[in-house]
C-alpha cells in the first residue's frame, strides 16, 4: 500500500463528527491541527479506539519504528498474529483508520485513489505505545477487483457495523482479517482516464 491516504472532515458527517470528538477530548485550550487532505507516515492522524469500553477518537501518529530504526507503516493481515512486533497490538490494542480515500501506484508509478461514493473508509488497524506515545499501522490484504489491476496489496477494510466488535471483541477480529474489502471507485491522479475508467463511466 502506498504511505498515503486522505482524511478530510468537510467531506463526511461521520469524519467530521470524529475530528470534533478529537478536539473535544483533547482538553486543549488551542485548536489541535488536523489533518484535511493527505495523511502521510509520521503524522498524527485521527483513529478510533475502545477506551473504557466506550468507541472514542483520538489522534495517533502513524507509523512504528522497526528493529532497524525504518519507520512501520503496514502489517500484512494474513501473518500479523504471527509477527512478534504486532502480536501484542492485534491482540488488545486494535484501532480504526478513518480515510476519504488512499492512493496506490501501478508499475509506471502513476498515482491512482481510491474511495467509495457517499461514504468514508475505514481501515483496519493496531497501535502500539512507544515512548508514550501511541502509533499506529494499517493492515494489508489481497487486493480486491478495484485494486488487483494497480497494486498486488490494499488496505484491509471494515464495514461501518464492524467497528465496534473490531476494536471490542478479539474473536470478531481474528474473522475480520480474512475481510473481502468492498468495490472501490478508482481515479487515476494524472487527470488522465484509462481505458478501463472510460469504459466504466458509461
Amino acid at each position: 500500500m502506498c504511505g498515503r491516504y486522505q482524511f478530510s472532515a468537510r467531506q463526511s458527517a461521520d469524519l467530521l463528527r470524529i475530528a470534533q470528538d478529537v478536539q473535544r477530548r483533547s482538553g486543549e485550550g488551542a485548536q489541535l491541527p488536523l489533518p484535511d487532505g493527505d495523511v502521510r507516515p509520521a503524522q498524527r492522524a485521527p483513529v478510533l479506539v475502545c477506551r473504557g469500553g466506550k468507541v472514542v477518537s483520538e489522534l495517533q501518529t502513524w507509523g512504528l519504528p522497526g528493529p532497524s530504526g525504518r519507520l512501520i507503516i503496514n502489517a500484512r493481515a494474513e501473518t500479523v498474529t504471527q509477527k512478534s512486533l504486532f502480536r501484542r497490538s492485534i491482540a488488545a490494542r486494535r484501532c480504526v483508520v478513518p480515510a476519504t480515500a488512499f492512493y496506490e501506484r501501478d508499475a509506471a508509478r502513476r498515482a491512482y485513489t481510491f474511495s467509495l461514493p457517499d461514504s468514508p473508509l475505514w481501515l483496519a488497524g493496531i497501535y502500539d505505545n512507544v515512548d508514550g506515545e501511541d502509533r499506529f499501522v494499517i493492515l494489508t490484504t489481497a487486493p480486491n477487483a478495484s485494486v488487483s489491476p494497480i497494486h498486488d496489496r490494499m488496505p484491509l477494510m471494515l464495514a461501518r457495523g464492524d467497528i465496534r466488535p473490531w476494536l471490542t471483541d478479539p474473536a470478531a477480529a481474528l474473522s475480520l482479517l480474512a475481510a473481502t474489502p468492498p468495490l472501490l471507485e478508482r481515479k487515476a491522479q494524472d487527470g488522465q482516464m484509462g481505458m478501463e475508467e472510460f469504459l466504466n463511466s458509461r
